[in-house]
């Protein structure tokens, strides 16, 4: 767009100039106007009188055809052939006034005898042109200007209205072209123009680009069989271009082989008018480095549609991901989480009631990312003594205290390039959180006894059975360190909540625990029992109930409330009474749970009020 304007501009001053030099003596000198000459018999000198007013006419309009000169130059010329023209020029003189400059022929004095012309561009009054007679015409008054002479006077004004204008519109096409000039030389994107197939300008960018020496070097070149720099690239870049004229602008993003090493160039062609002819604006970008981060974006993103690909394949239907078992839909919601978080290095933090799996989600999150084949370190931290937290997590170095007969790695140089998964996170002290969160945020750490700052490349997840907030508002966690460790958040469901996966569970940890007692399977009687029940314990309390079942024979349910105990010896007891023992257990913890209320029990229970007086009632 900078220059489209100015060869516009070039291309009309050129067919203005064309009809300014082109006219011929019978046409008009004004704008569209005819101009009459003086009549043969209206005097004598009417032949003579014309050829002056010709002479006139064309001396303003070539004046124009003198290169580099000033408008007030061509004005003030144009003045001084003013009064030759006229009737009689001993007498006559002009005046030009124009854009608040003043021109005047030699001996001018304003006088009564005058006539004058306005000069108009683009339909507003720039100024005037007046010629005056010094003596009184020999005529009188009354005649001292000839009708052909008025004619003449708006003629003239006219010729000149045309000569500002194109001057204005060189002076324009000057400034533009400096102003382009000046900003392709100091932009890093190659610039060429092209006109007839030859080059008329390159930039010095473009010189660095193709490696040519001198921008002199180009220009006249033949645009297919470039004289300097590397001919065969540039003449490439022009082949999707056959000539100077093209329908739309072209762009393209070329390779290019250098020194062994591979160039992207961006091209674009575009088709403009320069001094009134057809010719090809065209850019070079070096987008080498856009280039290749495009590539390994599209190599990572395949590589991750892939994986995804497989992952999910039958993702609605899976039954397990990794070590972690479940059809429901809430699991299926935390395998789609677990999937997100891993091709990211984005914080984790991981909630869950205790026994719910979550350093398996962990290990799942590990196992599906870029680190699978790094180390994964878990971390017990509430088993981390806050006086020993820096020498087991930032390592120690030889002689740091007695016993450090060695350098000794802590759990973050254990964990460059891997995973740190820190279970129960909630239980560090604050001065703990403060020095483990300079870490993880890029400040590195100095082991114990160390002088140098050591610093380590890992992923952290986090885990915790409580709401970590409730620690932010009682003042034992950082609100720093609680963003920074949660940037993504799975919420693991209980057991309770999603019973339809126990069958899932008891047959995988049957299969697992390779009972030597000759169970390999559970009765419905008992899967029904291990479906009613709500496992406060979750996944960690069924797989215990599972191996004192296979090993003692008995059905056994532990709760830190005595109240909920529930001891099943399924070798004496028949199914009925199981199931009566087991509502009878449920009966009770709805009841103490509703506060005695019977209709909120029979509610929490899934069964109507009588429904539940008249179990209450059987013995």
């Amino acid at each position: 767009m900078i220059l489209a304007s100015p060869y516009i501009i070039m291309k009309s001053y050129t067919q203005n100039a064309a009809l300014i030099s082109d006219a011929k003596p019978q046409e008009s000198p004004g704008l569209g106007k005819p101009y009459h000459p003086l009549p043969v018999s209206a005097a004598p000198n009417a032949l003579t009188e014309r050829i002056k007013e010709l002479n006139c006419l064309y001396g303003i309009s070539n004046l124009f055809e003198n290169q580099d000169v000033s408008l007030s130059w061509i004005m003030q010329r144009a003045v001084d052939l003013i009064p030759a023209a006229w009737q009689y020029p001993e007498n006559a003189c002009a005046r030009i006034r124009i854009d608040g400059q003043e021109y005047t022929s030699r001996h001018f004095i304003p006088t009564r005898w005058r006539q004058n012309a306005c000069i108009e561009l683009n339909g507003c009054r720039v100024g005037e042109v007046e010629v005056c007679y010094t003596a009184p015409p020999p005529g009188g008054d009354d005649v001292a200007f000839l009708e052909e002479e008025d004619r003449l006077l708006r003629a003239i004004s006219e010729r000149l209205s045309r000569v500002l204008w194109l001057k204005r519109a060189e002076e324009a096409l000057k400034e533009s072209e400096e102003r382009y000039r000046v900003l392709t030389e100091q932009v890093e994107e190659g610039v060429t123009l092209v006109q007839n197939s030859r080059f008329c300008y390159v930039n010095p960018a473009f010189c660095k680009i193709f490696d040519v020496t001198s921008a002199a070097e180009m220009v006249n070149g033949w645009v297919h069989t470039p004289p300097a720099g590397n001919a065969d690239e540039i003449a490439r870049l022009y082949d999707i271009v056959t000539a100077d004229v093209i329908a739309t602008k072209v762009e393209a993003i070329h390779r290019l082989i250098r020194s062994g090493k591979v160039l992207w160039i961006q091209v674009c062609h575009s088709s403009i008018s320069y001094k009134g002819r057809p010719a090809l604006l065209s850019t070079f970008k070096d987008v080498t480095e856009i280039k290749e981060q495009q590539l390994a974006a599209q190599r990572r993103a395949d590589l991750l549609h892939d994986e995804n690909r497989v992952l999910r394949s039958s993702l609605k239907e899976r039954y397990r991901l990794g070590e972690i078992l479940g059809r429901s839909p809430a699991m299926q919601e935390v395998y789609e989480l677990i999937l997100k978080a891993a091709t990211t290095d984005a914080s984790v933090a991981i909630f869950g009631e205790s026994g719910s799996g979550k350093e398996l989600v962990a290990h799942a999150i590990h196992d599906h990312s870029a680190r699978k084949k790094n180390t994964f370190v878990a971390v017990n931290c509430g088993a981390v003594q806050e006086s020993l937290f820096e020498r087991e997590f930032f390592g120690h170095r030889k002689g740091a205290f007695s016993s450090a007969h060695a350098d000794a790695p802590g759990y973050l140089d254990l964990a460059d390039g891997g995973t740190l998964f820190l279970d129960e996170i909630g239980e560090l002290t604050v001065n703990m959180q403060a020095k483990l969160l300079r870490a993880i945020e890029g400040g590195g750490y100095r082991p114990v006894g160390g002088i140098e700052c050591a610093a380590a490349d890992f992923r952290m997840i986090s885990a915790s059975n409580t709401a970590l907030s409730e620690r932010v508002q009682d003042g034992k966690m950082r609100s720093d360190f609680f963003y920074r460790i949660q940037v993504i958040q799975i919420q693991l469901p209980p057991l309770r909540t999603r019973k339809q996966d126990i069958p899932l569970l008891v047959e995988h940890f049957l299969r697992k625990m390779k009972p030597t007692s000759g169970i390999t399977r559970v009765p419905g009687s008992v899967m029904d029992i291990l479906t009613e029940y709500d496992w406060p314990g979750n996944v960690r309390e069924l797989r215990n109930v599972l191996q004192r079942y296979v090993t003692l024979g008995t059905l056994e349910f532990l709760s830190p409330d005595p109240n909920v105990n529930t001891v099943s010896p399924l070798t004496e007891l028949n199914l009925r009474q199981a199931v009566r023992q087991l509502e009878k257990s449920l009966i009770l913890k709805a009841l103490r749970q509703a506060g005695g209320n019977r209709t909120q029990a029979a509610s929490l229970l899934g069964i109507s009020r009588r429904a539940l007086f008249r179990k209450m009632s059987t013995p």
